[in-house]
């Protein structure tokens, strides 16, 4: 025979009405959007490095750069982009997250942010220069530099890395639209590369992953928390 609402029993009895056993379900920590993110452009690199290293696509490179400068010769196409590899040189870029870095850490009298920027452009610059080291491509004229070869392209690395570093040292919350300088800068380099025939697709492709690769990974970084937040709120933190 059940009981009604509010009528005791041997065990409510025991226990006390209100207060039965609550069984909680285990909070499980998730992985965020940027580490999914960066995960699966790691995914899409690798397997990008491992097509290239594989010369499968190297058919598909030949044919895309003839079709951008036919008979490798310098036209309008040329003339209309090619400027911009000079205007958004790696030099420049790396200049201006410096910059970037500096004046935000004067700002917010903080170290942190130029902290960030160093180990951001460190970090970028040492994993190009290894990887053209490794790979050793030359580049469509058939040339290898003393800088290294062809894959991936520092240039466009130098792009996504420095401008999107320039956006996570300043904005502790970086808004979808504020990327817009990013992608139209790395567009318009890619069309210099391209149309010059300084690189193959498949070495823009892999810079652009690359560089996404490490602008994400380094967005959750703790040292890139601490860089967004002023001297005093840092020292706020750190009392018990």
């Amino acid at each position: 025979m059940g009981t009604g609402v509010g009528e005791r029993t041997p065990d409510t009895t025991r226990r006390g009405v209100g207060h039965a056993r609550i069984h909680r379900a285990p909070i499980r920590s998730r992985a965020s959007w940027p580490t999914w993110l960066a995960f699966g452009l790691t995914v899409l690199f690798l397997a990008n490095t491992a097509l290239v290293a594989t010369g499968v696509t190297q058919s598909f490179d030949a044919r895309a750069v003839h079709a951008l400068r036919p008979g490798d010769m310098w036209g309008p196409s040329q003339l209309r982009w090619a400027p911009w590899m000079s205007r958004l040189r790696p030099q420049h870029m790396y200049i201006a997250l410096a910059g970037t870095s500096l004046l935000m850490s004067v700002w917010r009298r903080s170290p942190w942010p130029l902290a960030f920027g160093a180990v951001l452009a460190g970090a970028s610059a040492g994993l190009t220069v290894l990887l053209k080291f490794v790979f050793e491509r030359p580049d469509p004229h058939g040339f290898v530099t003393p800088t290294g070869g062809s894959y991936p392209s520092g240039h466009i690395i130098a792009v996504v890395v420095c401008l999107g570093g320039c956006l996570l040292v300043v904005w502790p919350r970086v808004h979808w639209w504020l990327w817009t300088p990013v992608v139209t800068a790395a567009a318009l380099m890619s069309a210099s590369l391209l149309t010059a025939a300084a690189h193959w697709p498949t070495d823009v492709l892999g810079g652009v992953l690359l560089a996404l690769v490490v602008v994400s990974a380094s967005s959750r970084l703790r040292l890139r928390r601490r860089a967004c937040e002023s001297r005093s709120a840092t020292e706020r933190s750190a009392r018990p």
